[in-house]
């Protein structure tokens, strides 16, 4: 137990970077899941020749 505690001393004891985005606030009141459900911002894909042929067939 002591070496878990020594290491959850230096992970709070850490300095945090002012850019850092997961230490807003609000971030950091959100539980594991609400994080999990956050945007990450990638580009959505461009879509593949397979369904550009298929969706050109409905239309």
């Amino acid at each position: 137990m002591s070496l878990l505690k020594f290491f959850w001393n230096k992970l709070v004891s850490a300095p945090v970077a002012p850019d850092d985005p997961l230490a807003h606030c609000e971030i950091a009141a959100m539980s594991q899941r609400e994080i999990a459900d956050l945007p990450l911002g990638f580009p959505k894909p461009k879509p593949t020749r397979f369904e550009v042929a298929r969706l050109a067939r409905c239309a």
